[in-house]
């Protein structure tokens, strides 16, 4: 979407962070706008090589506490670069704040046998996706946000990977633009290994989302093999049967299975616009 080069500074994916700012002679500091709710996100700064922030190329991203975490240009379009792993080396670009998932993960409490986060993300499948009708209620969502403030909770960073996903869907469907699936399928991918890692299972939500996201890349071959995957952990699943139906081949099977789902599910807001 962007250029190697992003800015006339000649930054790129794969320079290391901390060796560009330390190129700088003298910094200057200045509070950046509210990019994140997430607590980790907070008084964030910027940090430029001119005293105006916009006669510079390129700021750097940094946490209060001064921790660099990746640039945003100042010249349209405006765009991300960030230190996804925590080893200073520069993404992908972006249009999205997306705060690295290792800020958070590095400060939360890794538990296993702490399932909170789990049983949210399958109550949030049970009153969206699953549902008849799309409505998430308000104490589910307060639920899900206090993720974002409350850093007592066991494996926040789950939370993070998720957010930070729906965030980008939000934003382009709002602007009618695709997702980036350089962006989105990794994101998936990380938030499958970690749920993995811990839980030994990866929640139905995230198995929709992942195949969602491989089939706007245009990945069809692999969003119809991990629907029919997924469908055998979840075989009640209303969104991924939808799915399998509408990525059949067959056409004999696609229309057993169309009748299937107006049968028993004719009330689903999936299967209304079959």
């Amino acid at each position: 979407m962007f250029a190697t080069f992003i800015c006339n500074g000649q930054i790129r994916q794969g320079d290391n962070l901390r060796t560009e700012f330390n190129k700088i002679a003298k910094p200057y500091y200045f509070a950046a706008p509210n990019f994140t709710a997430w607590t980790e996100g907070v008084n964030m700064l910027l940090i430029g090589d001119k005293p105006n922030p916009n006669d510079c190329d390129f700021v750097f991203i940094a946490l209060h506490d001064t921790t660099l975490i990746g640039i945003l240009t100042t010249k349209a379009p405006n765009v991300f670069m960030f230190d996804t792993e925590g080893n200073s080396i520069l993404d992908k670009t972006s249009e999205f704040f997306l705060l690295p998932t290792w800020i958070v993960k590095n400060k939360t409490k890794i538990i296993s046998t702490d399932k909170s986060i789990l049983k949210l993300l399958d109550k949030m499948y049970e009153k969206t996706l699953q549902a008849n009708d799309l409505e998430l209620d308000e104490k589910t969502v307060k639920e899900y946000q206090q993720y974002q403030t409350d850093t007592t909770l066991a494996n926040r960073h789950i939370a993070l990977l998720l957010d930070n996903y729906q965030t980008i869907i939000t934003e382009t469907a709002a602007k009618g633009q695709q997702a980036p699936a350089n962006i989105c399928i990794p994101l998936m991918k990380s938030l499958s290994e970690e749920c993995l890692s811990l839980y030994n299972i990866i929640p139905v939500i995230v198995c929709i989302y992942m195949g969602e996201a491989l089939q706007s890349a245009g990945m069809t071959d692999k969003a119809r093999e991990h629907f029919k995957m997924s469908l055998q952990f979840y075989p009640s699943s209303i969104p991924l049967q939808v799915y399998n139906y509408k990525l059949e081949q067959d056409p004999t099977k696609k229309k057993e299975e169309l009748a299937e789902l107006k049968k028993k599910y004719a009330k689903h807001w999936m299967v209304k616009d079959l």
